[in-house]
């Protein structure tokens, strides 16, 4: 019994140490708790880089928590564009867009049972305050069809009416995207009809609070949005066919790809020949929070 004695000793001895290293590797493990946590856990885009001759910078996004505050991007011989966000409880109420800190542009929406009613475009040359310009107003035939009343400002008249030649679209939904717009002319001919189809990979606006409400005309972008490289916000996922045909005729087809990050968002987005897979441009880059 008493050469058992040490051998029992030896043992608690292992057991205590092992008990020891149990609760210092514990403690050592939530150690990165100790660190500032991420502010986000899904991915917010941060940067898109047009790919092109041009040095502009590129285009940089910010946020508090999910919600956008502010997107910018240094133009060559023009100066610093930006888009400044509010909101409404998660709502996108207003976007105010500048440049070289002069406002320029400024863009209302109004919402009716949690959906987008109506958009006001304001434009103006830094001289002035922004003017009454473009309004759309949205009726939701149904889950997947939207019809767009869209109106122009008379300032002398001080009314809105209904746009000539094109007074309403309508835009079709498919698993959250948009998969055809249609415009129409006075009389109630399309003249006009956008399709695109779409990968299953995530939209890299996917995870902004209040973009997904957000959809317009195709014409309704501003000089902002178009600079800032700002498109197709609502979209759940990527574009990667786009047609445009008027008056029954093909005026621009574009197919793209992507190369994706470790978690499925597009870090590249390139530009395809005709039907060609393997030709192809490396038309933006993304980087993300």
């Amino acid at each position: 019994m008493k050469k058992l004695i040490p051998f029992i000793g030896a043992i608690l001895l292992i057991l205590t140490s092992c008990s020891n290293n149990e609760t210092t590797d514990e403690t050592d493990v939530p150690n990165e708790s100790t660190n500032t946590p991420k502010e986000n856990t899904r991915a917010l885009i941060k940067t898109i880089q047009e790919v092109s001759s041009s040095p502009d910078s590129p285009t940089k996004f910010s946020y508090d928590g999910f919600k956008i505050t502010e997107a910018s991007a240094d133009k060559l011989y023009v100066g610093i564009y930006k888009i400044k966000y509010t909101y409404t409880g998660d709502l996108i109420t207003k976007e105010e867009g500048y440049v070289n800190d002069d406002l320029r542009v400024n863009n209302e929406y109004s919402y009716e049972d949690n959906k987008l009613k109506t958009a006001i475009f304001k434009n103006g040359n830094g001289l002035y305050a922004p003017l009454n310009e473009t309004k759309l107003v949205y009726n939701y035939v149904s889950e997947n069809i939207v019809d767009i009343d869209i109106y122009s400002y008379s300032l002398a008249l001080n009314v809105w009416y209904l746009s000539d030649p094109f007074p309403k679209a309508r835009l079709y939904f498919k698993d959250g995207n948009i998969i055809k717009r249609e415009k129409f002319t006075a009389d109630g001919k399309i003249y006009s009809t956008i399709t695109q189809e779409y990968d299953k990979n995530p939209n890299i606006y996917k995870n902004i609070t209040g973009f997904d409400k957000l959809f317009f005309a195709y014409t309704f972008q501003n000089v902002f949005n178009r600079h800032l490289d700002i498109f197709d916000i609502s979209n759940s996922n990527n574009v990667i066919f786009f047609s445009e045909q008027i008056n029954g005729f093909f005026t621009e087809v574009y197919r793209y790809s992507y190369d994706l990050n470790i978690d499925g968002y597009p870090k590249e987005q390139r530009d395809h020949y005709s039907t060609n897979q393997m030709l192809y441009l490396i038309k933006k880059n993304y980087t993300y929070y």
